[in-house]
């Protein structure tokens, strides 16, 4: 879908910008970087930058890589805030390196992504970025207050995951579509398909830590459940959960250690009452809303490209 050669690019250039002479630093960076990753966030702003110019100018790379750093970031005080022990099946930084250097090294990251903004960026394209990250750590926050509650609504379920994954999405196809040229309308256009597509992503995760494997996930399955959340497969039932069945998930989401057989048990009620389907229903018309806003944008390979893309998040397996 990407060309190989973009690709081993925007991984020399994730090399490049990690410069400082703080030697763990790099290591701590490096570790992580290297895990691996699908890279669509730096793929979004290319792609969308090819959309309106044809090509991507040297310019497009630092602020795709910056935003990339922006969510590596994330992940590493994610995993912090989580007490995760693994990241894409290697153990995670935290585990290795210790809580506050890894904090320390995901702070360098989000300056340096702002580094990159202030000389390759302009106001508007920082603004826009500024305003996702501060709404990252909101929902965050909301996530970690949520913990633990029965009553989370679809509302506070969709500003997590808005805060968490899809604003940062927004981002790379809005800064794509500026460095593209834009027009304010097709700037706000973009920023609409990334929120969708980062929503429906984030969709598709919960439905894998239900659906998949620990070999494909690289993580332990059901791992939500057993950090209190409660996600879309298992909200998008709860009305119709018996009196014994919530008591049966209370008391899984507010214990600290759960037992293997209550979250097999959870997972159960929600493949047999429709969760999985349910997701995957809500994510595909998320991804459709996606596509449409596509619709100001001119129409050649890139714009191909991008509708694959919005389908290949529903269709992935890990």
């Amino acid at each position: 879908m990407v060309d190989k050669a973009v690709m081993e690019r925007i991984e020399s250039e994730l090399s490049k910008y990690m410069d400082s002479e703080v030697e763990f630093l790099l290591k701590i960076g490096n570790y992580i970087l290297s895990s691996g990753g699908k890279r669509l966030r730096p793929v979004l702003v290319l792609t969308f930058s090819k959309l309106l110019k044809g090509e991507n100018e040297d310019r497009d790379y630092p602020l795709a890589v910056a935003l990339e750093y922006l969510h590596t970031a994330s992940l590493l005080h994610d995993d912090v805030v989580d007490g995760a022990d693994s990241r894409r099946g290697r153990p995670s930084a935290n585990r290795i390196f210790g809580n506050d250097t890894v904090v320390l090294t995901g702070d360098y990251m989000y300056a340096n992504a702002l580094y990159l903004f202030s000389i390759y960026g302009d106001i508007d394209m920082i603004k826009n970025v500024s305003d996702s990250v501060k709404k990252m750590a909101e929902g965050q926050l909301l996530e970690l207050k949520k913990i633990g509650d029965l009553d989370i609504t679809y509302e506070e379920y969709f500003k997590i995951l808005e805060g968490k994954t899809a604003v940062l999405f927004g981002s790379c196809c809005y800064v794509g579509t500026a460095l593209g040229g834009g027009s304010q309308e097709q700037k706000e256009s973009a920023y609409r398909y990334g929120l969708n597509i980062g929503l429906a992503f984030q969709l598709i995760d919960d439905y894998l830590d239900y659906a998949s494997t620990e070999e494909k996930l690289g993580k332990p399955v059901c791992n939500d459940l057993r950090e209190g959340k409660i996600t879309y497969p298992l909200l998008s039932v709860m009305d119709s959960l018996t009196e014994e069945e919530k008591q049966l998930v209370k008391k899984v989401i507010r214990d600290l250690n759960p037992k293997k057989e209550d979250i097999e048990a959870v997972k159960s009620i929600v493949e047999q009452k429709g969760g999985m389907t349910k997701t995957i229903e809500k994510s595909r018309q998320l991804v459709n809303n996606a596509v449409s806003e596509l619709e100001n944008f001119p129409d050649n390979e890139y714009l191909k490209k991008l509708e694959e893309l919005a389908k290949f998040i529903v269709e992935r397996e890990f």
